[in-house]
């Protein structure tokens, strides 16, 4: 298995931030090295199942590329239900 490289903390941190403000009480993290035409990109999966979140309604799938910074708004979030 190949570690994964150079993750932009600050769309990562939002997003976990997003993700607890919404109730989200557990993630699952994986993720992927994807060697593309023009450079490698590490993807980071994070998924929120319904038992995870406080009030247990809510699954969410968020994908994460490296080099490129991601902000999820509440809408954005209420967006992936």
């Amino acid at each position: 298995m190949k570690a994964l490289r150079k993750i932009p903390l600050e769309g990562l941190i939002q997003i976990l931030t997003d993700l607890f403000e919404t109730g989200a009480d557990f993630i699952d993290i994986s993720g992927v090295q994807d060697d593309r035409e023009n450079g490698p990109v590490d993807v980071i999966t994070i998924t929120v199942k319904p038992e995870y979140m406080s009030d247990g309604e809510m699954e969410i799938e968020v994908d994460i590329e490296g080099e490129r910074p991601i902000s999820l708004s509440e809408e954005d979030l209420n967006n992936l239900i």
